[in-house]
């Protein structure tokens, strides 16, 4: 377990940022970026949110796909044009905020309380979040501050050579800004189990694809049941969490940890997983990422979100 350990803790140096044309460094430069006020940001991206939502029917089209695909089937469903052009908004504010100085996520005495709890205890921690808000910083700027640093599972087009244009900028500056221990997805099964077992940290999305039939924001959805497994199998809390943007900024929330002694079993426990992170996506269903782009492509609808076997690993 030592050597395993000293292993994952020796990530590869972060790449380089890949060279672009100008007026793409201009844009995606942290150091120029850090020079411009985040409410300026900020302000600046609502402004072209709200253009391309009246200007741009692909973008507009695609908007309100994406999030008839996330409440079709729940109360929210008869919102659908509102709530597809604050995603759209919320997509733009977000790649603008992504460039700008991370800062720690603000947290309430609350959620302070039980993640400390919970961290403080002598068994393992599963941190289970979904593709909302700010969850790119969840673990970099709300957990490890407070002095823990878990492990997250990451692809292998992870480590890809971040590729000249945006979105390999986008990875670059993500790797440089990482703050947890790593381990590639491909069969993590068994050393996510071990780590949890030596009373370690791990972060783990709810949302992804799997072979569990569950009843998911008021559709049938096939997901990962992970979290709920290792869970069980190695007696650690799951805690459930979500990073929300709040103006420029953001707040880590924390959710009252489950315990698997208190369960069944893993169905169960991962029902209960899909009813608290579906209530905390109803709250601001535009702040979560489309589905069909973390995984579930096409297989994403507005009736269901059933990725077959036969489709292979998620990208």
């Amino acid at each position: 377990m030592a050597a395993m350990l000293a292993e994952l803790r020796r990530p590869p140096p972060p790449p380089r940022m890949p060279a672009v044309s100008l007026p793409l460094r201009v844009k995606t430069s942290p150091s120029l970026r850090r020079l411009v006020p985040s409410r300026v940001v900020l302000k600046l991206a609502r402004r072209r949110g709200a253009a391309k939502w009246k200007q741009s029917v692909e973008d507009r089209e695609k908007a309100l796909a994406g999030m008839e695909t996330i409440i079709a089937g729940t109360p929210r469903a008869g919102e659908l044009e509102e709530l597809a052009r604050a995603h759209l908004i919320e997509e733009v504010v977000d790649h603008a905020l992504f460039w700008q100085p991370w800062r720690t996520l603000s947290i309430d005495a609350q959620s302070k309380a039980r993640l400390l709890e919970a961290i403080g205890q002598d068994r393992g921690l599963l941190l289970s979040l979904c593709h909302t808000g700010l969850y790119l910083r969840a673990t970099a700027t709300g957990v490890v501050p407070l002095g823990s640093v878990p492990y997250s599972v990451v692809g292998r087009s992870f480590y890809e050579k971040p590729t000249p244009d945006y979105p390999g900028r986008h990875l670059a500056l993500f790797r440089k800004r990482i703050r947890t221990w790593l381990v590639l997805s491909d069969g993590s099964f068994p050393m996510l189990k071990a780590l949890l077992e030596q009373g370690e940290i791990v972060e783990l999305y709810f949302d992804r694809p799997g072979g569990r039939e569950t009843r998911f924001l008021g559709k049938t959805a096939t997901l990962a049941d992970g979290t709920a497994r290792l869970a069980i199998e190695t007696d650690a809390l799951v805690l459930p969490m979500r990073a929300r943007r709040v103006g420029h900024g953001g707040r880590l929330d924390v959710g009252a940890p489950l315990d698997p002694r208190d369960f069944a079993g893993i169905d169960e426990l991962h029902t209960k997983l899909a009813a608290l992170h579906e209530a905390w996506i109803l709250e601001s269903p535009e702040s979560m990422r489309d589905p069909r782009s973390f995984g579930w492509g096409k297989w994403a609808t507005a009736d269901s979100w059933i990725r077959p076997k036969s489709a292979g690993r998620p990208a």
